[in-house]
């Protein structure tokens, strides 16, 4: 099979199909049965190995600033030890800004030398040469957050395509960026062109303003249609952007849609050692799990926020804890709710009060 990897998740019951190169993969239920978590381990990991950023964006949700701190070598290596004997396919390095970490090409070295994809998104400060050199040499793909002043992006953007680099574009979605989405997918195909894919954010309103989330309107109609005519480049969505989609389901590929993973498929790991089901867990009052403690594998399994976050996202007939609007939703099955920490969904009035 050469640089892919196909296995067996006998006690999940599925299978996946996953490239050891640029981490795509495939996922497959056994018996035409959709897979719903991996009762072994997460498949990726999304690390903050620091909440260091020099940008301090106000609409962050993670408030990174130039306080923020590192994540230790050595807890680094707790954690990818750990996820190498649980099968981690894939580790998503952020923050903060990653590529600021001291350690950072250690960090990357680490994580190839235990057969797991690293990639990770960069607000383009501390692009050096040896941080471009090694991302060609160990990750799958390299990240570039996309907002005003542009030319960071872009340097990043321009050289990637000189090296050969795969490189993205994560472009944060809320009411007031939304047009300039529009604008950059209708009249930026020249940018496009040279970047892998482009993947829109849905904003949580974490440390932000509530008032900037997304809703539906006409100007996201408009998105989205603008969105189906890209051919320059790959077009991707988070998870929390499902129940935007879902109106328009007829015109994706089943295959390429995902209902949120977070304790399902991926989990978060803070710069301080802390596994939670999502980064978003982080900085609202949840308890992570102490690595220190317990291992990932044991969080996974028994910590009570992930059982609870299963829980919400099972199909609706074992759900323990509805939502009202999504019990008689004919697109159910495909959205699962959307984001069930924050009211960052389409639908209004889709919470029954459980999270307040």
């Amino acid at each position: 099979m050469g640089k892919w990897l196909l296995k067996k998740y006998q006690d999940s019951q599925y299978i996946i199909l996953f490239d050891k190169e640029s981490g795509k993969l495939i996922r497959q239920g056994t018996d035409n049965v959709e897979p719903f978590w991996n009762v072994v381990g997460p498949e990726l990991l999304d690390v903050s190995i620091t909440n260091y950023c020099e940008k301090m964006c106000d609409f962050c949700y993670r408030a990174s600033n130039r306080d923020g701190t590192f994540m230790s070598l050595d807890d680094y290596r707790i954690i990818i030890e750990q996820a190498a004997d649980i099968g981690v396919l894939q580790i998503a390095l952020g923050g903060g800004n990653p590529n600021q970490h001291p350690d950072f090409i250690k960090i990357l070295e680490l994580t190839r030398k235990a057969n797991i994809i690293p990639s990770y998104t960069t607000n383009g400060e501390g692009m050096l040469q040896n941080i471009y050199k090694a991302t060609k040499e160990y990750c799958g793909a390299l990240a570039v957050s996309w907002y005003y002043p542009y030319k960071g992006a872009i340097d990043v953007i321009n050289t990637c395509k000189e090296m050969g680099i795969k490189v993205n574009v994560h472009f944060l979605l809320n009411k007031d960026t939304i047009k300039d989405a529009i604008y950059l997918l209708e009249k930026r195909e020249d940018l496009l062109r040279n970047i892998n894919a482009i993947v829109f954010l849905n904003y949580k309103p974490i440390h932000s303003s509530r008032t900037l989330s997304l809703k539906y309107s006409e100007e996201v109609s408009v998105f989205i249609d603008k969105v189906l005519k890209v051919k320059a480049c790959k077009i991707g969505f988070d998870s929390c952007m499902i129940s935007f989609l879902v109106s328009n389901s007829d015109d994706f590929y089943s295959e390429t849609t995902e209902f949120c993973e977070s304790a399902r498929f991926s989990a978060f790991i803070s710069e301080d050692l802390k596994l939670y089901p999502c980064s978003f867990y982080k900085d609202i009052d949840r308890e992570g799990i102490d690595l220190r403690n317990i291992r990932v594998q044991d969080g996974w399994k028994n910590g009570k926020e992930f059982i609870e976050m299963r829980n919400r996202l099972r199909l609706r007939a074992n759900q323990a804890y509805p939502i009202k609007k999504c019990m008689e939703c004919a697109k159910y099955e495909t959205c699962h709710g959307g984001c069930q920490i924050f009211d960052i969904n389409a639908c209004k009035e889709i919470y029954d009060g459980v999270l307040e």
